[in-house]
C-alpha cells in the first residue's frame, strides 16, 4: 500500500517555503504523486509519503513479501495471496483529484488540482513512490516483512526545503496483523537532525467508496501527524480509505494547522483517485 502519509505536512512546507498563498495555485496541473503519496502516502503513504536508502535490497529471512493487486506466484517473495495492505500496490501511476482551500498569512485560496501518485515496481522486499508536484516531490520506501509495512525512507524536495528522514527504530507503516481497532505509532528525523515527524494511527471502521462507478470496499484508518523542528509546528488530522484490493489508498482527508516560520497556516482538503487501475505501469 503506498503512502501520502505526509502530504498535508509537504503542503504547508511548500507554502511557507515558497511564499506563495497555495500549494496548488493552478487547477488541473497535474503534478506526479505517488499515494505514496507517495503516505502519503500512501501513504504506503505513499504514504509513499529519504537519505537515500536503495529502493533495492534482499528480504529478511522468513520475510512474507506480497506482489501487485492482481499477481499472485506460488512460492517466494511474493508468495502471499494479493491485496492485502501489508503488500505491494501494482505500479503505475494513479490520478487523483485534490479540492480544498489552504489559509496563509497572504489568504485563504482554494485548492483544486490533479496529483499524481507514481508507484515503481518492488525491488526485493521493498517498493518506492514518489509524489511530484508544482511545489516539488516527495518520496517514499516501504519495506514488506512479518510485521507488515515498514518505514525505510522518506524524502521532500520542496522549494527551500530540502530534507531526508530516517525511521526511529521500526516504524510501521501500515501493521501485518490488522482489524477494526488496531492502533500503531510510529516517528522519523531528519538526517540532519533538525526536524521529526510523529504519526499515531487506528483503523477506526470498514466503509464503502464509490471509485469510478464502483463500490470499493475500504477499512477507514484515522492518524494524527506532528511535525515539529526549526520553525515548524505542523499537525495533521488525516483520515484515509485503504482498499485491501488494490493495496491503495483510494481516498484521503486531510486537515492541518500549525505555524510555520511564526506564521499561522492551515488547511483541509480532500484527495480521491479516480480509478483502481494504474494509467501506466
Amino acid at each position: 500500500m503506498p503512502g501520502v502519509m505526509v502530504v498535508g505536512v509537504a503542503l504547508a512546507l511548500a507554502t511557507a517555503c515558497s511564499g506563495s498563498s497555495s500549494p496548488h495555485s493552478s487547477a488541473g496541473g497535474p503534478s506526479s504523486n505517488s499515494p505514496g503519496a507517495n503516505p502519503s502516502a500512501s501513504a504506503s503513504t505513499t504514504p509513499s509519503v529519504a537519505g537515500s536508502a536503495s529502493p533495492g535490497g534482499t528480504p529478511a529471512p522468513g520475510a512474507k513479501v506480497t506482489p501487485a493487486a492482481g499477481h499472485t506466484v506460488s512460492s517466494g517473495p511474493g508468495s502471499k495471496p494479493p491485496g492485502r495492505p501489508t503488500g505491494f500496490t501494482r505500479a503505475g501511476t494513479y490520478n487523483y483529484d485534490v479540492n480544498g482551500t489552504a489559509t496563509t498569512r497572504l489568504g485563504t485560496q482554494k485548492l483544486n488540482s490533479t496529483d499524481a501518485l507514481k508507484v515503481d515496481a518492488p525491488k526485493g522486499s521493498q517498493q518506492t513512490t514518489t509524489l511530484e508536484s508544482q511545489q516539488g516531490s516527495r518520496s517514499q520506501i516501504l519495506r514488506s516483512g512479518p510485521a507488515g509495512l515498514t518505514v525505510v525512507d522518506i524524502n521532500i524536495q520542496q522549494p527551500g526545503f530540502k530534507e531526508d528522514f530516517k525511521p526511529v527504530g521500526t516504524a510501521v507503516f501500515f501493521p501485518g496483523d490488522y482489524h477494526v481497532g488496531s492502533a500503531w505509532n510510529w516517528s522519523a528525523r531528519s538526517t540532519d537532525g533538525k526536524y521529526r515527524l510523529d504519526v499515531t494511527s487506528k483503523i477506526s471502521a470498514t466503509a464503502k467508496v464509490t471509485i469510478g462507478g464502483t463500490s470499493v470496499p475500504t477499512l477507514v484508518v484515522d492518524s494524527v501527524l506532528r511535525f515539529t523542528g526549526n520553525s515548524f509546528d505542523l499537525t495533521d488530522n488525516q483520515r484515509d480509505w485503504v482498499s485491501t484490493a488494490y493495496a491503495l489508498i483510494v481516498k484521503e482527508h486531510l486537515a492541518t494547522h500549525g505555524t510555520v516560520a511564526g506564521f499561522t497556516y492551515s488547511s483541509d482538503e480532500t484527495r480521491t483517485v479516480r480509478s483502481t487501475t494504474p494509467t501506466s505501469g
